[in-house]
């Protein structure tokens, strides 16, 4: 900013011609929308500098991408044939997918495509597995490590002699592994109870294939906190993974033919019914997506507020200032984005991204970050971690009170309290955040097992852009059930209500809450309507309640009927809100309780069938 040759400040009292000369060049290059410097500043201030125009720059060049984007009149064309069975995305490989052809009719018999992939599975046993079909990139990506000379770059040879186990070499959990990292944490001994069981049967009933079972469950969950807990087995050795609760998976990597599979299918199913009767800690994992309210404001500084709330009046020498300039500048004039706030912000983004997402999922609870970059992230965990990690992210975020009470939160920022127990992914310093102010939508994705991949990534996108981003002022969250029949159940909670809708659900492990929530999940939309201050909603659960033979604790009754009293609150707020700017209330209908209810009977029944 400004000019090599030139002042990069200059001093403006008294104000003459050749301030105002040095004002107008910057003007120029920023082209500022307000008047810089604002008169209160003008006043007070005995200098200025570049930086004053920081903001306006930053705006400029951002006008400047966005008109380079508008230019563009090319659209990413519509993948012809088959998509790949992994992802969704984009054609499905075949030596004679011609895509020039495609627009003139020229298509491309299934079964030739399935017999390709066949083929494939042949020809590089264990990289493919027969029943998938990949574009080009993940092509790419699976070849790339041995025949593509990735391993020779890195010095890593192979036994040209034997089969190589790429599964020793992988270091991201698979689905199972996630789904039933928090059972593998807290029960370890359940697990290896397991495996010694399904590894006799699997002695007994295919006995060819048994080291080959051994070595692709034998390895680490690649989960922190359930690798933890595993390892304090007696036998440990190579670990265990979870894998091993899916017959599936397992005879992919197995390299299983049909009657084969069908064979580890009973022994699996019959083994894991002895174990957790019709359900298994693998049977859903979740996928949570979330970004950031309002972040072109707080990078343009119009989240920024007056003066008064960053001067220290106290420390400023003010014998020299007229009173009345000096209260124009604190209460009438916006502190506008500085280089010192722009850093300042930047490193709150990098603590969140860095240090704080990282440590929360993977340190604090059992899961994996996919991606964290600013204030974008994307993580797989556990469904029984779920509540706890929306809520330490969030107060992580906006350097709330973190609900573990591991950090102090004090003027936005969030700091370790004891030395002596400090993580080492964890700096000894204040890690900047984003402010009380900051708030967070997300998209959460609750899938089982034997949904698809592609679905889920197809699904998370949508709850987050499309929902809760959606509700009013966001500071949405959207969950999303999809079960093993396709069937899915949405539910839009705001984030303010997070908490107290924990302060009920928390008691999972000593009262089954379930049956109760799925009746008022029917009862309250139908008896039960919006008012401004009635509390229609609190009063017919309390009937409900009453009416049940089996009681609840009072201090739950009291905590679920607060948050039914807060929901109705808000709802009530946001359809007047709606009213004016007409807009839809989204998540703000009868039918929305009924929704939120059925969804947190369902994670409370989920709980109860580990427990």
């Amino acid at each position: 900013m400004g000019s090599p040759e030139g002042d990069l400040e200059v001093a403006i009292n008294p104000w003459n011609q050749d301030n105002q000369k040095w004002v107008n060049l910057q003007k120029q290059i920023a082209q500022p929308r307000t008047e810089i410097p604002a008169p209160a500043e003008q006043q007070v201030y005995d200098t200025l500098n570049v930086g004053s125009w920081w903001g306006s720059c930053q705006a400029r060049l951002g006008r400047a991408i966005q008109a380079i984007k508008n230019t563009r009149g090319w659209q990413i064309p519509v993948a012809p044939g088959e998509r790949s069975t992994l992802s969704g995305q984009y054609s499905a490989l075949h030596p004679r997918l011609l895509y020039q052809n495609f627009q003139d009719g020229l298509g491309l018999p299934t079964d030739s495509l399935r017999l390709f992939w066949r083929v494939m599975s042949i020809a590089y046993p264990g990289v493919f597995n027969g029943s998938e079909k990949l574009n080009a990139i993940e092509l790419t990506k699976r070849l790339a490590w041995k025949h593509g000379g990735v391993a020779e770059e890195l010095g890593i040879k192979f036994n040209q002699e034997r089969d190589d186990n790429y599964e020793g070499l992988i270091r991201f959990p698979n689905l199972c592994s996630i789904a039933s990292a928090h059972f593998a944490t807290h029960y370890p001994q359940r697990i290896k109870d397991y495996w010694s069981e399904l590894r006799r049967e699997i002695y007994t009933d295919l006995n060819l294939h048994h080291d080959k079972f051994c070595s692709r469950t034998r390895r680490p969950f690649q989960v922190r906190r359930a690798d933890a807990a595993l390892s304090s087995l007696p036998d440990y050795g190579n670990g265990y993974n979870g894998v091993m609760f899916s017959s599936k998976w397992l005879a992919d990597d197995m390299s299983l033919n049909p009657s084969e599979t069908s064979a580890l299918r009973t022994v699996v199913d019959k083994v894991k019914k002895r174990h957790f009767g019709d359900s298994s800690p693998a049977d859903w994992w979740v996928l949570v997506l979330g970004d950031g309210d309002g972040m072109g404001g707080y990078v343009s500084g119009g989240k920024l507020k007056f003066y008064e709330d960053y001067i220290i009046s106290d420390l400023v020498e003010q014998s020299q200032i007229d009173n009345s300039n000096w209260d124009d500048l604190l209460k009438k004039t916006k502190k506008r984005m500085g280089p010192a706030t722009h850093v300042g912000l930047n490193r709150a983004l990098l603590d969140f991204s860095n240090r704080l997402v990282p440590h929360i999922t993977e340190e604090r609870f059992c899961g994996r970050v996919i991606y964290s970059g600013g204030d974008d992230v994307m993580a797989a965990l556990s469904l029984a971690d779920l509540p706890g990690f929306l809520r330490s992210l969030r107060a992580a975020w906006c350097g709330g009170n973190d609900p573990l009470d591991r950090f102090s939160s004090n003027g936005g920022y969030w700091k370790w309290k004891d030395k002596e127990t400090i993580p080492a992914d964890i700096p000894m310093r204040s890690l900047f955040t984003m402010g009380k102010e900051a708030t967070m939508s997300l998209g959460i994705v609750v899938a089982h097992k034997s949904v698809p991949l592609p679905t889920v990534l197809e699904k998370i996108w949508q709850a987050e852009k499309e929902r809760a981003k959606k509700l009013l002022n966001k500071d949405g969250l959207c969950f999303r059930v999809i079960y093993g029949s396709g069937n899915i159940l949405e539910a839009l909670m705001k984030g303010d209500l997070l908490e107290d809708w924990w302060r009920f659900i928390q008691v999972y492990q000593e009262v089954d809450l379930s049956p109760l929530l799925y009746r008022l999940a029917d009862e309250l939309p139908r008896h039960a309507d919006i008012t401004k201050d009635n509390r229609l909603f609190g009063k017919v659960a309390k009937v409900v309640i009453l009416s049940r033979d089996e009681q609840i604790p009072s201090s739950v009754e009291v905590a679920l009927i607060n948050w039914l009293d807060a929901w109705e609150q808000w709802a009530y707020t946001a359809r007047q809100q709606a009213l004016i700017s007409r807009e839809k209330a989204l998540g703000a209908n009868p039918e929305d309780i009924g929704m939120l209810l059925r969804f947190s009977a369902f994670w409370v029944s989920a709980q109860q069938k580990k427990m």
